[in-house]
């Protein structure tokens, strides 16, 4: 029972022991005077009548006159019973009322029953006594005066007990209000939401409670704050490049050599290398402040150029004068508009001290399973010949698409309307070996033979020709179906571009109705990046996910630099560190600091952490003595295909 309960209960129970204990004492004494009062009434009747009828005592001529007498005195309804009784104890006049009050109820008589004794006199007729009188009052009236005080009584207590009621409603809510509003802080401050308490109250023992827990709330959000500003400076000193702010050379590699062996999104894109070719001349001739602004510059033109052509990409300041450029899922046209609209710009903002000219550019193609060396030297090698171009960008010899953009939208409009997946689960466990869930990776036959297709061009496919949304949906509907008929907990991809579609939402939103027992079961990994520019409207949409008990993990966390303070507002279950940090993390201690504050971090705000990609007994060692609270990898377990059949 809730404190509020217990105090308003405790208190309504004093006031209604006061109430009946003030209305008991109360009719008692009443009764009790009535009682004396009566007595005294009938003896002054009886000694009044008897000195009145003393003188006819003795003639039976005058009965008649005594008769009378006593009428006048019994007729006005306040006496029981009058008896007049001769010297031998005959009766000589009798007159009685019923004892029946039609004006008081039954039960009140029965607990409140009025004594009335009966008050006799004798007669005398000089030495002689002559007969005796006995009078008794009628009890009625008494009955009649109780009740009346009763319900009067009644009546007073009862506004007095209700305003007391008001009074102690009152009171308790003074008292537990400012208990309620601590509780509701002190659980915000477990989840690391450190919000004040407006309503301070008045009474100084209870204001002092609450400034106390407001004090508490404040200096823990600014250490937490600082904590969390500390965790993103140390990740800027360690991935950032200081001058231009964008990731370095070591961010580079992690995000680049993470990319060629993610076998769960099968990137495909471009490896743009940018290289500030009058860097040396600039800093020899003019100065190195002049060098840093030239570069500043530099990078300020790719910015803008990639920012209008894609939503996203990846800019490093790899070496001195060298800038690396990753642009994921984008076929060979795009990427040849940006590079030649960037060779445009650096021409437009070339000076004369720009002796080498302002920048040139080298491009090459990369895939899964690419090798990270490969891809770098057919960068290096078309950077090199695009010094020697009046154009000055240039494409290294790459790999030849498998088919055109034709035939990739017929064939994904065909696998779409077909409607059928299969998918390979792969356990996450914690340190105890235990699943906490499997994640879910489709397998899709290629429709013209039964060969599985290539994941590693098909999602880039997709995204190229606007089929994200409606692959994903057909992904969904089928691992909806699958899961319905297994009780495995397991988790589902949806890409970013699905994630911040409107009508995929709604969509995903309402055929989710369709599999309430199965949301419980389920959990939905969303990639980083998509907390960087929409985490307000993913935040609407994830808590109406929520709602069906659906839970969610951010994936590749680390790999886009996003702030931890888009964790707040989304409040994820889980949080997978993306498998660059992970890989040889036992010998890298940069990475181990940065995994350690993410650890910490996460834990702070109630989410437990996923370390994906775990390929050796040392990385896996590392992180559970980190306190990574789970993990998935091929050390872990292998997936395995979903055997199921729902034909």
């Amino acid at each position: 029972m809730t404190l509020s309960k217990q105090l308003g209960l405790g208190f309504f129970l004093v006031l209604l022991i006061v109430f009946l204990s003030t209305m008991w004492v109360n009719i008692s004494n009443t009764q009790a005077y009535l009682e004396q009062q009566l007595s005294s009434h009938s003896q002054d009747t009886a000694t009044s009548l008897g000195l009145a009828i003393m003188p006819h005592l003795g003639d039976e001529a005058a009965l008649p006159i005594i008769d009378t007498m006593t009428n006048a005195i019994f007729d006005r309804g306040y006496y029981q019973s009058i008896v007049l009784f001769d010297a031998k104890g005959n009766i000589l006049v009798e007159k009685t009322n019923p004892s029946s009050v039609d004006k008081v109820p039954a039960w009140f008589i029965s607990l409140f029953p009025i004594t009335t004794p009966t008050s006799s006199t004798e007669l005398n007729t000089g030495w002689n006594i002559a007969g005796r009188l006995e009078v008794r009052s009628n009890p009625g009236f008494g009955y009649i005066q109780l009740w009346k005080n009763a319900t009067n009584i009644f009546s007073i207590i009862t506004v007095i007990f209700i305003i007391g009621l008001f009074f102690v409603y009152a009171l308790v809510k003074m008292i537990t209000r400012p208990i309620k509003d601590v509780v509701s802080q002190a659980q915000s401050m477990s989840n690391n939401h450190f919000d004040k308490i407006e309503h301070i109250p008045n009474t100084p023992e209870l204001s002092v409670f609450v400034i106390a827990m407001n004090t508490l709330s404040s200096k823990l959000s600014a250490m937490f704050q600082q904590i969390s500003k500390q965790s993103e400076q140390y990740r800027k000193l360690a991935y950032s490049d200081m001058l231009t702010a964008v990731g370095n050379r070591r961010s580079f590699e992690l995000a680049f050599e993470q990319l060629l062996r993610d076998e769960q999104h099968h990137p495909h894109g471009f490896l743009v290398f940018v290289r500030a070719s009058s860097l040396s001349s600039i800093n020899e001739h003019i100065g190195i402040n002049e060098g840093d602004n030239y570069l500043q510059t530099l990078c300020s033109e790719i910015k803008q150029v990639c920012a209008k052509h894609l939503a996203h990409f990846s800019l490093y300041r790899i070496a001195g004068a060298d800038f690396g450029l990753i642009l994921e899922d984008i076929d060979k046209g795009k990427c040849q508009r940006i590079v030649e609209e960037l060779g445009t710009n650096f021409k437009r903002i070339e000076k004369s001290e720009y002796t080498q000219g302002t920048a040139h550019i080298g491009a090459t193609e990369f895939s899964y399973k690419d090798a990270m060396p490969s891809c770098l030297e057919r960068a290096d090698s078309a950077l090199a010949i695009a010094a020697t171009l009046p154009e000055q960008w240039q494409f290294s010899a790459n790999i030849a698409l498998s088919q055109s953009n034709t035939q990739w939208r017929e064939q994904i409009s065909t696998l779409i309307s077909e409607n059928h997946a299969d998918f390979a689960a792969q356990p996450i466990k914690s340190t105890q070996m235990t699943v906490e869930y499997y994640e879910w990776f489709a397998r899709i036959k290629n429709p013209e033979n039964t060969e599985m297709m290539p994941m590693s061009q098909l999602i880039p496919a997709s995204l190229r020709l606007d089929y994200a949304c409606e692959l994903d949906k057909m992904l969904m509907t089928n691992a909806l179906q699958i899961a319905s008929v297994t009780q495995d907990k397991f988790a589902l991809n949806i890409s970013r571009s699905s994630l911040l579609d409107a009508e995929f939402q709604q969509w995903l939103l309402s055929h989710l109705h369709l599999y309430e027992k199965v949301c419980e079961r389920l959990t939905l990994e969303i990639p980083e990046r998509a907390l960087i520019n929409g985490s307000d409207a993913i935040s609407v949409f994830i808590k109406q996910l929520k709602g069906f008990g659906i839970r969610i993990t951010v994936e590749r966390f680390g790999a886009q630099l996003a702030s931890i303070m888009h964790l707040k507002a989304i409040k994820p279950d889980y949080l997978k560190i993306d498998g660059r940090y992970v890989r040889n993390i036992h010998d890298e201690q940069d990475n181990q600091f940065f995994v350690e504050s993410l650890i910490s971090i996460a834990h702070g705000l109630n989410i437990k952490v996923i370390a994906e990609m775990v390929e050796s007994a040392l990385e896996s060692e590392w992180l559970a003595n980190a306190g990574v609270d789970f993990q998935q990898g091929y050390f872990i377990d292998a997936p395995r295909i979903v055997k199921l059949d729902l034909s």
